[in-house]
């Protein structure tokens, strides 16, 4: 197809869902993030873990920055050319290869988009997805990507867009669990949860796991299941830290669009999205690396779980992704002006024992 005419094609989609409006022909892309790897968030994170929730999830690998986000922005540039600006969450701390001046780049601190700042600092990344839909000058639609996902190839919008305009949502094979206790594992924990809510609320049916991809939200529909659930959603948000009782936003969003035909649910065959995990043994995570580049997934995921020597882990990733991404984005800075970055406001004072009454 002629790059002239498949442009026109794509514009006439976004027009027919959106609107003809061009400034809402676009779909903003938003990311979270936080670099891990800093001792000053360290300190922090350990001082509000020992106040308040010794017992939570507080491993250092789910925070560990290896430059995962650098690589998604590569795969966001060369594969998803339609995508509009990019939103880069945060608890104020700035990648420093970052282009800050970047025309499409804004950074939106958790203070902007928190309506309770006693809820401040977190680090629980479902209480910062259930306001997502709160980012000042967000798009109607807009993909949610935690940093670790990656465009394997081109993607369409079609992927994200049924053909009488619905938004569709990617689900895998397996269903979410009926039963849990305080002993399974807390993701199990958190899906079974969902799933009492979502019976509760919609009746007893299938639902299905998310896929472990990017997500199109819709921010009006969000707010509507914020709303439905305005209950869970702030015991949520006051949790700093991801425990097993906790309502998972997306869950609850992509199901509660579907019921309501807002949306359609697809199933993901993994030649969508492909999850890899980063755990020991090594040859393992290399079989992983090989059935991805063999197979070339619209997109994946490469979570981490190494908890070894975390240089090798992340001298093997950067290998992968470097050969895989091998183009800097136009949203990096060039090696000889990279220089450090101011954060986007003032760190949390050590000195002050947190303040932090959770149930």
């Amino acid at each position: 197809m002629p790059g002239s005419l498949g442009t026109k094609l794509v514009r006439g989609v976004f027009r027919s869902w959106f609107g003809r409006s061009r400034a809402a022909t676009e779909v903003d892309i938003v990311y979270t993030w936080v670099d891990g790897n800093d001792a000053e968030f360290q300190r922090t994170c350990r001082n509000y873990a020992l106040a308040s929730q010794p017992h939570a999830a507080v491993g250092e690998q789910r925070f560990r920055d290896s430059d995962e986000l650098r690589f998604s922005l590569r795969s966001l540039e060369s594969h998803v050319p339609w995508a509009g600006r990019v939103f880069l969450v945060t608890n104020g701390q700035v990648p420093r290869w970052l282009r800050r001046d970047h025309p499409r780049v804004r950074l939106v601190r958790h203070e902007e988009i928190f309506p309770d700042p006693s809820h401040l600092p977190t680090f629980n990344s479902a209480a910062i997805e259930a306001h997502l839909h709160r980012i000042p000058g967000i798009s109607r639609y807009f993909l949610y990507l935690n940093d670790d996902f990656f465009f394997g190839r081109r993607i369409s919008p079609r992927h994200y867009l049924t053909r009488d305009g619905r938004p569709r949502l990617w689900v895998d094979r397996w269903q979410l669990p009926f039963r849990y206790s305080s002993r399974d594992d807390l993701a199990l924990q958190w899906f079974a949860y969902s799933r009492k809510l979502l019976t509760d609320a919609l009746g007893r049916r299938r639902f299905a796991s998310p896929a472990h991809g990017p997500i199109l939200v819709d921010r009006d529909a969000f707010a509507e299941v914020v709303s439905q659930w305005s209950e869970e959603f702030a015991r949520t948000s006051a949790f700093r830290f991801r425990v097993g009782r906790m309502a998972m936003p997306h869950v609850l969003y992509l199901h509660w669009l579907a019921a309501r035909r807002g949306g359609e649910l697809a199933v993901n065959s993994g030649k969508q999205y492909a999850f890899a995990m980063f755990q020991p043994p090594l040859s393992s995570v290399e079989a992983h690396f090989h059935s991805i580049r063999r197979s070339r997934p619209l997109c994946f995921c490469i979570n981490d779980d190494w908890d070894g020597d975390a240089e090798v882990k992340d001298s093997r990733l950067r290998q992968f992704l470097e050969s895989y991404f091998p183009q800097p984005s136009s949203f990096e800075v060039s090696e000889p002006d990279r220089r450090e970055q101011a954060p986007l406001r003032a760190r949390p004072r050590l000195d002050q024992r947190p303040n932090v009454a959770i149930s």
